[in-house]
């Protein structure tokens, strides 16, 4: 949107889940015109092909709305999850409940006896040992366990309710032993590089050795796709220094964290990753029960919209909704809400000056792209241009939090889709010529034409040389835009 020649873009990105509620071609369409900068497909549902047709759809609308949309590919993990079984069942408080271990699915049950994928649990649980499903509404008591694989596990309900299909099972303060990819991880992930996700999250993170194999992957395919990682799990706290030296970006997954962890420390594991990936310059997206209500009403709660706005304020730069818009009622009232909501935040926050780590990775490009927004706030300049090929540049440009939007610019729309995570960063599309001093003014030209930069105002670009977009990031240059659009040179 422009404002007096100025264009106002929202900084904090929104990350929504795209499910049975949203996947339908009209309503993802609205979705993303609404606010949704980044499409998150949970691979824990279904089998990987069942997307492929989901990742076609997206592509297809980023064609239609001219602008790139990034997919997030997010793995299952070692999370221990209930088999299949129909319908939904009734949990009494005080009843017994069986969980049979290492069954997949289950044709029929009254809720006395539950399948359990993971066949390992039965001889990792002791009497005692608690047990939460469903991020901790029905909550169990181990009261026998015959300390075997496969085996079946009696336990007593303490919180009853409602149980489905393939809800999530928590053993906190128990270190289950699950590979951190698994099959199911490697062919969801396999899945996700040949449709050409644009991040690919790594759930129930413990170390940073766990960000390995997918790393791995990701270079054996030949490609650049960063790596998220899920903090869900207290082993990550306390990993988390070296877990983010790793990680490309952090997700703070507030769902089996506020199991795992006593809920009333929740709010500071949030603030601690947040700052610590602050520090690197890294994105931080906060995830789970947002704006919770809004799955089933058309209004959040004012908790729900202050827990929103506090993360924003807290420093995170990217929200997502999960059951909101993948199952829930008003999936395209909810994107508008958050959106509305970062808006009104934004408003109110002044420019954090926040410089990153200068042990990060990318020494030299952080170097540059740090003299970059210092020369753009001593000019008065109004956005900065970065060409890139990967996406790496802008990333470390945006995290220095400039209070003025950042452009990407690639002839790659690959590495465009990539900054949609990034806030405060939009792209533009530009083929690469023979010099950098071309690309970057047929960039700003663009930009001008389109609205996004004024008559009168001044733009810093950063690209690298002879070539702006291939050549190591070296050169800034300070543009200003004529009364009639057009540029006058460098100064």
């Amino acid at each position: 949107m422009s404002v007096g020649g100025s264009f106002i873009m929202r900084r904090t990105r929104i990350i929504a889940t795209i499910g049975p509620a949203s996947e339908e071609r009209s309503l993802l369409t609205q979705l993303m015109e609404s606010g949704v900068d980044v499409c998150r497909l949970n691979y824990s549902h279904g089998e990987p092909e069942t997307k492929t047709e989901l990742y076609q759809r997206i592509r297809s609308i980023e064609d239609e709305l001219g602008r790139p949309t990034c997919i997030l590919a997010d793995l299952p993990g070692p999370k221990l999850r209930l088999g299949s079984f129909p319908g939904v069942v009734m949990l009494e408080a005080g009843s017994t409940v069986e969980l049979v271990c290492g069954l997949n699915e289950m044709e029929s049950t009254d809720g006395s006896a539950l399948p359990v994928q993971y066949g390992g649990l039965s001889a990792e649980l002791k009497p005692n040992d608690p047990i939460l499903i469903a991020d901790g509404l029905i909550r169990m008591v181990v009261v026998q366990t015959p300390g075997t694989p496969n085996s079946t596990v009696t336990c007593r309900v303490e919180d009853g309710g409602p149980v489905s299909s393939r809800k999530g099972v928590n053993v906190p303060g128990t270190l289950v032993e699950l590979p951190a990819i698994g099959p199911k991880d490697e062919k969801a992930m396999a899945h996700a590089l040949e449709q050409g996700a644009d991040y690919i999250a790594v759930s129930y993170v413990r170390t940073a050795e766990d960000l390995i194999p997918a790393k791995n992957a990701v270079k054996a395919a030949s490609m650049h796709v960063p790596i998220i990682a899920k903090i869900e799990h207290p082993s990550a706290l306390v990993n988390l220094d070296s877990i983010l030296d790793v990680a490309d970006a952090v997700m703070v997954a507030r769902g089996d964290l506020g199991v795992e962890i006593p809920l009333e420390d929740v709010p500071m594991a949030q603030q601690t990753i947040i700052d610590k990936a602050l520090e690197r310059g890294m994105p931080v997206i906060v995830a789970t029960q947002m704006l919770d209500s809004m799955t089933l009403q058309p209004r959040p709660t004012r908790a729900e919209v202050s827990d929103v706005s506090t993360a924003i304020r807290h420093g995170a730069t990217g929200v997502m909704l999960s059951g909101e818009t993948a199952s829930g009622i008003y999936p395209l009232e909810t994107v508008k809400t958050m959106a509305k909501i970062a808006y009104a935040t934004e408003k109110g926050l002044a420019s954090h000056d926040q410089r990153p780590n200068a042990l990060a990775r990318f020494r030299s490009t952080r170097a540059v792209a740090h003299a970059g927004v210092e020369l753009a706030k001593e000019a008065g300049a109004t956005r900065i241009v970065v060409a890139t090929e990967h996406g790496n540049a802008p990333r470390l440009v945006s995290g220095y939090r400039p209070d003025i939007p950042v452009t990407a610019v690639s002839d790659r729309l690959r590495a465009l889709r990539r900054t949609c995570l990034l806030p405060g960063v939009d792209s533009v599309l530009v083929k690469e010529h023979e010099r950098g001093s071309q690309t970057m003014k047929e960039a700003v030209r663009l930009l001008s034409i389109q609205g996004r930069i004024g008559p009168g105002e001044r733009v810093v670009t950063i690209s690298g040389s002879p070539l702006a977009m291939r050549g190591a990031t070296s050169t800034l240059r300070l543009y200003r835009i004529d009364e009639n659009g057009e540029i006058i040179g460098s100064q």
